[in-house]
């Protein structure tokens, strides 16, 4: 990961070795099922700060026709991985409580709220479009669909817009 000092009169670019710590302990069969899935990393910037690293897992479903011809692809998200910075070290440390924010991933840049600031927002949870349309509540592990069952997926590029309260 790099970094630049856009405030100091030191420009030059840094570079530090992401290094996670506290990783989850997964089940056998949680780990078969994250084999199967691709992965995005996103890095997160909260309103107070910190910097958090969220891994998305994702995986591509199939869709046959009676015929046995494929009619379509589209993935489906099925989990999250939290890493939260720590300042001094510069560890990123799994966590499954980021408290009273939300994180919302898509295509644009990830961006991060106070859940009670912005009524119906659930605190502790990710806010996802693209793979899917739905939420994630870090809490449980529990992926939440906004799509109606046998809805059409999503076909264009996704983009979450920022409120500008």
């Amino acid at each position: 990961m790099g970094s630049l000092h856009l405030n100091s009169n030191n420009n030059k670019l840094k570079y530090q070795k992401l290094r996670l710590s506290n990783l989850p302990k997964i089940p056998d069969a949680g780990r078969e099922m994250l084999d199967q899935c691709f992965m995005s990393k996103h890095l997160v910037e909260s309103p107070s700060g910190e910097l958090f690293l969220v891994n998305w897992y994702a995986q591509c479903i199939h869709t046959e026709e009676k015929d046995g011809e494929v009619e379509g692809l589209h993935s489906k998200t099925k989990r999250f991985m939290v890493f939260r910075e720590d300042e001094k070290s510069k560890d990123f440390s799994y966590t499954e409580d980021i408290g009273d924010l939300c994180i919302f991933l898509g295509a644009s840049e990830a961006f991060c709220l106070t859940a009670s600031m912005y009524p119906g927002l659930k605190p502790n949870s990710i806010y996802y479009i693209g793979h899917g349309l739905g939420s994630y509540d870090l809490t449980s592990g529990t992926v939440h669909s906004f799509y109606p069952p046998h809805a059409p997926m999503l076909n264009h590029v996704p983009y979450w817009i920022p409120s500008h309260l």
